[in-house]
């Protein structure tokens, strides 16, 4: 019985020996063609991770700039109330000053009034001096 199974198996052994050597051409093609299906999946497959891979990495580069532009934006915001304060307090600063400006004249000339209505000749010398003119009567 053994020896019956080891002709048969001999024999198939044998008919799949001639089938290959008859047909090599066609199983090479065949075996050519799976590898070209399977590379072709595998690079297919690679290039959709890859894909991924790099609308992923858009994405969080997206992510990253509106992030940078919301800070931007914070901080001109926050420039832009300095400034604002800054301007407030020159304009309050340029009130003051004309107001104290506006004393001083008021202060000088009713001194030059008292002295033109008073002391003529002490006006008439803080021209002279003022202005390094000479008075002619």
């Amino acid at each position: 019985m053994m020896a019956s199974l080891d002709c048969e198996v001999t024999m198939i052994r044998k008919q799949i020996l001639e089938f290959v050597v008859t047909h090599w051409k066609e199983i090479l093609i065949v075996v050519l063609a799976i590898v070209v299906v399977a590379k072709t999946r595998y690079d297919y497959n690679l290039m959709q991770k890859t894909y991924k891979t790099q609308i992923e990495s858009a994405q969080s580069q997206i992510e990253g700039l509106k992030e940078i532009h919301k800070q931007e934006i914070r901080e001109k915001q926050l420039l832009m109330e300095s400034h604002l304060k800054s301007i407030a307090q020159i304009e309050k600063d340029y009130e003051d000053a004309l107001d104290m400006i506006d004393e001083l004249r008021q202060d000088k000339a009713g001194k030059y009034k008292n002295k033109f209505n008073s002391d003529r000749e002490e006006l008439i010398k803080d021209i002279e001096s003022k202005f390094g003119i000479e008075y002619v009567p």
